[in-house]
């Protein structure tokens, strides 16, 4: 028998419980937490409708725990962009580098995508263009201390293959 909205008595009359059906629910504050329970579509829905509504580490826990479609994480975190509050962006800096520290694989990738840049970079000032498999082979490169050994050697090098070599 429907109660309100979502909620349900289920019987028989001696053993009566509320059965709440997270997807039927209104999105209402008062409700937020039955309705982290949603799935499918209605969740992501109600994470658009509950990020602005909720401080940022709350809504960064959500993206971390809640498995939403991937257009609506990414539409949520594009909403963290640049603030012009210092406060706001002194957290944001907090969170993330908690996240790096927490995380060395994004922190190891982050640093080879840095390396590679900083590589190029000099290459092309040095009006050094690498050949389709230099390029490859330098994309490849998952180890730090050898991107870091050819950016050395990148700067007085006299050809590409010479870096590389």
């Amino acid at each position: 028998m429907r109660h309100a909205p979502g909620c349900y008595w289920v019987e028989p009359q001696w053993q009566r419980f509320l059965w709440i059906a997270a997807n039927e629910l209104p999105l209402v504050d008062e409700l937020i937490p039955f309705l982290l329970a949603r799935s499918g579509q209605t969740l992501d829905e109600f994470c658009r409708w509950v990020a602005p509504r909720r401080p940022l580490d709350w809504v960064l826990t959500m993206l971390e725990c809640l498995p939403m479609s991937m257009p609506t994480q990414e539409e949520l975190l594009w909403r963290f962009g640049p603030v012009e509050d210092p406060e706001i962006e002194a957290r944001r800096q907090r969170i993330l580098d908690f996240l790096l520290e927490t995380s060395p694989q994004k922190k190891q990738q982050l640093m080879l995508t840095a390396t590679r840049a900083s590589l190029r970079r000099v290459l092309a000032n040095r009006q050094l263009t690498p050949s389709k498999d230099d390029d490859a082979r330098i994309e490849a490169c998952t180890d730090l201390a050898t991107l870091e050994r050819w950016l050395d050697r990148a700067s007085n090098a006299t050809s590409v293959s010479d870096m590389l070599g």
